[in-house]
This record gives structure tokens, sequence and C-alpha cells, in this order.
């Protein structure tokens, strides 16, 4: 997405951060300087930083706090996060501001990118933001659901729904893998931090496609005052890891990066997460959350100007999903029994989007 989704020009530069994780990473620099705001994190930013720490309750909005050509629309006690192309603004994920001033704060920023001869398009955002935004003009597609944790509550699967489940765990168990904790807020252990690279050097060694080189790459090691990190361990040697992103705001954590060498046993990446969740719930955390499952439920629209269009994306891809996994993945995720799924949404303005915002949106998504 950052990489070349919105110029031809490119620097490369150094990514705030700490750890062995802060590594290069490209950015992108438009020919009209004018039209892109400086690459920033919200480490960089103090008032994105506070708006993050105040109301960045959606999983994906940790991402703010990675590098990017962030821009900002500021209003009253809100902030809208977006990415800025000739003719386009792409959100990322819910403004960040008050209940009561989000109807505002997108119909101010709609009337800033009508008076810019912009399209927009909002991503990942909640139901309660899709609703508002179509109040204000905007039509909102439904494109997953996110598995959401309620720690005080949850436990793992029981009966025959969590037969697969716990004879992942198990089988895992049996063969002596171990799952360890490290916490790179309290003390740096570079030993540690390198075994959670090989892993992750392991796993993209194995991929059968180019991973992403935006702030949608899998950063373990960046941001690491927000981080718990959680390694499976066979004999020694790490197979797998898992990410935790905490989110002030809701007192949860995002299950951001999971990765597994493909020599792994089957069961260590379920064992994992299953420590996790429970070392998180000991400690008293509120909830957690996996990445969205995308396509999952999108037959359930809630703008009616949208609802042939779900129908129609849940044939097609009930058609293709052997190529994407997009319903492997839900079913992976259903196999925790998470609390509950919250819908994601796609929202455009105007309505009918266009050509510009629809490329601007998948360079984000898919790069």
């Amino acid at each position: 997405m950052v990489k070349r989704a919105f110029a031809d020009d490119q620097v490369v530069a150094r990514v705030p951060g700490n750890g062995l994780g802060s590594r290069l990473r490209k950015k992108t620099l438009g020919g009209k300087v004018s039209a892109l705001a400086a690459p920033s994190t919200a480490g960089s930013n103090g008032a994105l930083l506070e708006k993050l720490t105040a109301f960045g309750t959606a999983p994906l909005s940790f991402l703010l706090r990675y590098e990017a050509p962030w821009r900002t629309f500021s209003l009253a006690n809100g902030i809208v996060c977006y990415l800025e192309s000739a003719r386009a603004a792409v959100v990322w994920t819910d403004p960040l501001c008050p209940e009561q001033e989000l109807p505002a704060l997108l119909e101010g920023f709609a009337q800033k990118m009508r008076a810019e001869h912009r399209s927009v398009c909002l991503v990942a955002v909640s139901e309660q933001t899709a609703r508002v935004a179509i109040e204000v003009g905007f039509s909102a597609l439904k494109i997953g659901e996110e598995p959401w944790f309620d720690l005080a509550a949850w436990h793992p699967p029981r009966g025959d729904r969590g037969k697969k489940y716990r004879w992942a765990v198990n089988h895992a168990r049996r063969l002596g893998v171990e799952v360890g904790e490290y916490r790179p807020d309290e003390r740096c252990d570079l030993a540690v931090e390198a075994e959670v690279l090989d892993v992750l050097e392991r796993w993209r060694a194995a991929l059968k496609k180019r991973e992403s080189n935006s702030f949608m790459r899998a950063s373990p090691l960046e941001q690491t005052a927000f981080k718990r990190i959680y390694i499976a361990r066979r004999g020694g040697r790490a197979e797998a890891a898992l990410s935790c992103a905490y989110l002030p705001a809701s007192d949860g954590w995002y299950l951001e990066d999971s990765f597994r060498a493909p020599e792994s046993v089957n069961g260590a990446t379920e064992l994992m997460i299953a420590e996790a969740l429970a070392h998180l719930a000991a400690d008293g955390a509120a909830g957690a959350a996996f990445a969205m499952a995308p396509m999952r439920g999108v037959h359930e629209q809630l703008d009616p100007r949208a609802r042939w269009i779900g129908r129609v994306l849940a044939r097609t891809i009930r058609r293709v999903d052997h190529r994407y996994g997009f319903g492997a993945m839900a079913r992976y995720e259903a196999r925790f029994e998470p609390s509950e799924w919250r819908p994601r949404y796609l929202a455009f303005l105007p309505a009918l989007p266009r050509v510009a915002v629809i490329r601007a949106t998948l360079r984000v998504l898919s790069v």
C-alpha cells in the first residue's frame, strides 16, 4: 500500500522503534509534495497519540502507530486518520473521538473531502461508525466479522464443538511444545528477539506470495512498548510466535502477528494462542481480538443498497474460496469460540463508489 499506491518516487527511511525489529521500510513521497503528509507515526504526532490512547478501541487502530504517510482531520475532540491520493482518501478504521462527536466529525470530514473533490472510503469500521456514515451520505458494505474475546467470561471451548481445539492443544503438549511469554517493555532480551525473527524468516521463506511491505507487514518487534510476545518451543527451538498489541482505550489486546515455521507440529499455534489468552486474562485484561475474518456474514448487510452485493459476494466467495481461504480462516478462528463476532464495513462517499477510491482502497488492502 504505502510502497507504490500513492506516488512513484521512493526513498528509504529508518522506521522508528526499538529491538531487533526496527528495520528499513520503503515510504513514498508524491511528485506534488503538498498532496501528501510527511510520513509519521503516532509517536511523532502528539495529538494523534493522545486520541489513539483515549479512543482507539478498534484492534486495527493499533496500526496507526506504524510509519505511513498518515494525514489527519481534526474537529473538536476527534481525529480522522487517512491516506491520500490525488482523487481519493482512504480512512483507516474508526475515527478517534467520543461517541457523541462521531456524527459531526464524519460530516465535517465529508464536507472537506467534497471541497477537495476527493472520494472517500472508510476501511474496516464498526457497525456504529457505518450507521453514522450512512446518515451523513455514505453507503456501507459489510466485509467480514472480527472475533472478540471477553476475557472476564471466556473459557476454552468445551463439549463437541471444542473437539478440534482440544485435540490440537493436547497434541502439541504431548509432543513437548512449551509456550513462553516475553515482555519487551519490561526487559529487552536480544536472544529471544532473535528467536522471533528466526521464526519469522522461516515463515516468510515458505510463503507462496509476496508479503506486504506496508504498515500491514508482520511487525512483531516494532512498537514493543505496547507488545507481549508468546513463543512456542519444542526441544528448545522456537517453532511459532505470536505478537499481541495493547489497546489502552479498551484495556484489550489485538492478537496481531501469528506465524509458524513450516516444520512446526500441528497444534503449536493453537496452544500458543490458548496460553496467550490465559495469560492476558490472568493479568486482568478486558478483552482480546483476532484479525477480521474476511467475507464472514456478508449476506447480512446493514445498508439496503448493499444487500444484493452481499448476496452476490456470498455466492462468489463460495465458488472461489478454495483459492483465498476466507472460509478456512473463519472456521479456524471459530475453533476458539470467541465471545462475539463484530461486523466490519467499508463505507463510501459518494454512495456509488468511484474508480479512484476503489483502486486506492485495494492498494491499501493488498500491497
